[in-house]
């Protein structure tokens, strides 16, 4: 693997990191009774691992050769992500 995979890797990891973090949310509370009887949470949080994106990005990565549209939908992922966390 390469090291350009390897960073792309550790900043697909960060922002699943970020996502399900801010997905979580805080309960009212920090009781660890009032959360064990509550009822399981759900998120919609989603993997950004496997979004196409990103799978594109790994792609032509990997061929060497990055089209300037498949940047720009990385970026854009990217920048969605820390849109919502900030």
């Amino acid at each position: 693997m390469s090291t350009y995979d390897e960073e792309l890797n550790a900043l697909v990891r960060a922002m699943d990191g970020w996502l399900t973090r801010a997905g979580a949310g805080a309960g009212e509370g920090d009781a660890i009774n009032d959360i064990l009887s509550s009822p399981r949470r759900e998120t919609a949080t989603r993997s950004v691992r496997h979004h196409e994106a990103v799978e594109a990005f790994r792609r032509e990565l990997s061929d060497g050769l990055i089209r300037a549209d498949t940047a720009n939908q990385l970026l854009r992922l990217i920048g969605t992500v820390l849109a919502r966390l900030l």
